[in-house]
């Protein structure tokens, strides 16, 4: 039966034993659980958009949810609308007020209106108001991969994305947005037919500028065309925060620079980034998931920033190395 069982980390940095831990997509059985921790659940916006759009698969498939270990330690995923989106019904005896996480809780956004409504919330639920890089640069993401999903997955629920600002000794935004849709190889492969049957490429192509199509928006110009994920990715690395993307057996992520040296260095293929990790899924994601890490103290003119991470890309498709089709 389709499942998820949450350890008590889910992170983008605890990442790779979350996703192991589970099956989400199996389609035996007349009913999906979810099962928490039985002590404590930290879930960081990676973990609760994944488990959104997993709820509404479900939901378009019929499977009824059931919850198992709801507790106290419950309570944040409750906040972030993590059991509303999935049907359950759950009273952390809570009061709503002024969305008090510095978050944006789960959202369903299924056109582009609802989008837009997004983009517009955001400066007053992460408290963004006077930080006006900072929120151009968490804007521009939110963009880019909500519109990726309503443009090329075909999902019928559309994108689930939620997110966190962090304060105290660093300063940082954490992006998820998630779907379940056709999935990266499957929306390449149109194109490069091979690429369908290796999700790992299917990622490498999705990074590189001038793949996937033609950016639009406050930042978007013809000499950007399929730039977004490589301006995203460019955006985390950037700032020093970590950069994941998963879909169908496949996942990439970019863990954080250590050094200003670092940040500064940008790779046209993500696959040359040394501090990267790519495996495979022993269960497939139906799908796409994208999180990102934005260091809002270390943006000071995100404009400018924007137009240096530009310069890094060739004004005409040019691979580093040969795509191979193996």
């Amino acid at each position: 039966m389709p499942s998820i069982i949450i350890p008590n980390d889910a992170s983008i940095h605890t990442a790779r034993n979350f996703l192991n831990t589970n099956a989400p997509f199996a389609v035996n059985g007349n009913e999906a659980i979810i099962e928490f921790h039985s002590r404590w659940a930290h879930l960081d916006p990676f973990a609760l958009a994944s488990i959104a759009s997993w709820g509404g698969w479900c939901k378009r498939n019929n499977f009824p949810i059931k919850a198992n270990n709801i507790g106290k330690h419950a309570n944040y995923a409750a906040r972030m609308r993590l059991f509303q989106n999935l049907g359950i019904e759950y009273d952390p005896g809570l009061q709503e007020h002024e969305e008090a996480g510095r978050f944006l809780p789960i959202t369903q956004i299924q056109n582009h209106t609802q989008l837009t409504s997004a983009i517009a919330d955001i400066s007053a639920l992460l408290h963004l108001q006077n930080e006006p890089d900072a929120l151009a640069a968490v804007q521009y993401c939110v963009s880019e991969l909500i519109r990726n999903v309503l443009e090329h997955s075909g999902s019928p629920e559309g994108a689930f994305i939620c997110a966190h600002r962090y304060t105290g000794k660093t300063q940082r935004v954490t992006i998820a947005v998630a779907d379940c849709g056709a999935g990266i190889p499957a929306h390449l492969g149109r194109v490069y037919p091979d690429v369908s049957a290796n999700a790992l490429l299917a990622l490498t192509l999705a990074m590189r500028p001038g793949i996937t199509g033609a950016i639009k928006g406050v930042y978007g110009t013809t000499e950007n065309a399929g730039a977004g994920l490589f301006i995203t990715r460019s955006i985390a690395k950037g700032t020093g925060g970590y950069f994941l993307i998963l879909s169908s057996d496949a996942v990439y992520r970019l863990r954080r620079a250590r050094t200003d040296e670092e940040q500064m260095q940008l790779y046209l293929d993500g696959f040359d980034e040394p501090r990267h990790d790519e495996w495979i899924l022993r269960s497939p994601w139906t799908g796409t998931v994208v999180a990102v890490e934005i260091r809002t103290d270390r943006i000071q003119d995100f404009e400018g920033f924007f137009l240096w991470i530009r310069k890094q890309m060739p004004r005409r498709q040019k691979l580093s190395k040969p795509i191979k089709f193996t």
